[in-house]
């Protein structure tokens, strides 16, 4: 399999799975989360689809560990991967994102890793990078929405509890 077509689909697949999850969040900041995250795999997925396109001097590298990999991937995006009932907050909503994209990380650097063709694993290399990029974003914008249970809002207030 084509490692490239084989990145388009993990990208296609994640976009399919956050808009679900939009669509069946009752809260409107939950659902926005949920956009914003299909929103940024349709980005990845084009990024890719650059690199398809002739962007990438080993854009046709084939993988044979990749057939065997496909399984393991879904499993990330199972219909069942995320409880709607417990994410309630955005904040929860990132958090599920995060896992979800660190999950996503790690399986292409240990791809990266296993992989004995030169080609492939460069490019797998290289996509993996673009998901790390994807995963500090999400982190950073969960850090932002978090940042209120962390921080003082101002001095002569506090929404922190005593311990």
């Amino acid at each position: 399999m084509k490692v490239i077509d084989f990145a388009l689909e993990m990208e296609e697949m994640g976009k399919d799975y956050f808009r679900r999850l939009a669509s069946e969040a009752s809260m409107n900041g939950v659902r926005t989360v949920f956009t914003i995250l299909a929103e940024e795999q349709q980005e990845l997925y084009d990024t890719f689809l650059a690199i398809k396109r002739g962007a990438s001097a080993h854009c046709n590298a084939d993988s044979q560990a990749l057939e065997r990999a496909r399984e393991a991937f879904a499993k990330i995006f199972a219909p069942d991967g995320a409880h709607l009932a417990l994410l309630k907050t955005d904040l929860a909503a990132y958090e599920h994102a995060m896992q979800v994209e660190a999950a996503i990380v790690s399986f292409c650097e240990e791809l990266a890793e296993r992989e004995r063709d030169e080609e492939a694993r460069a490019l797998l290399r290289e996509i993996a990078a673009e998901e790390r990029r994807h995963y500090d974003t999400v982190e950073s914008i969960h850090d932002f929405v978090a940042a209120p249970r962390w921080h003082l809002c101002w001095g002569e207030s506090c929404n922190l509890r005593e311990m």
